[in-house]
């Protein structure tokens, strides 16, 4: 349950099949600082505080483009703009899971702050990134906080 949770909170749903776009320079650079190991400290989802796993599901991993969860690949990486405001990454299903699907991208906001990593996620029915860092009763919005594990 809580890794289908975490799954939700990191996912919102997109267009069914979307090629890989070739990132900028600015894109790939950004994609580097994100790079390595991660933990969610904190989810809320609808406005409400969900507890982080306490289980491998807790453990994010950038690596290169692609996107761990408690160790097994996840998502691709399919797109990555640094230059907007707020930031914006797309994640591609690579595995089915809950109401991750697939082969199915998912838009989400982000920001990094030194070893802080914060997502926004709308995972309602449809398109609708999220344009700021909050979620609301209802919103279908999941906020997630991550800590970059130290080695």
């Amino acid at each position: 349950m809580i890794a289908a949770l975490v799954a939700l909170a990191l996912a919102a749903p997109a267009a069914p099949e979307e090629k890989e776009k070739e990132l900028s320079a600015a894109a790939k650079k950004e994609l580097k600082a994100l790079e390595g190991k991660w933990t969610a400290t904190k989810i809320t989802i609808d406005g409400t505080d969900v507890p982080a796993p306490d289980n491998d599901d807790k453990f994010i991993e950038f690596k290169g483009r692609k996107f761990l969860l408690g160790g097994n690949e996840f998502f691709d990486v399919t797109g990555l703009d640094p230059s907007a405001d707020p930031k914006l990454i797309d994640f591609k299903g690579l595995r089915d899971m809950g109401d991750i699907q697939k082969g199915t991208v998912y838009e989400a906001i982000y920001k990094l702050e030194k070893d802080t990593l914060t997502l926004a996620l709308y995972f309602g029915s449809g398109q609708k990134r999220p344009d700021k860092f909050e979620s609301g009763k209802d919103s279908k919005i999941a906020l997630v906080t991550l800590e970059r594990e130290k080695k």
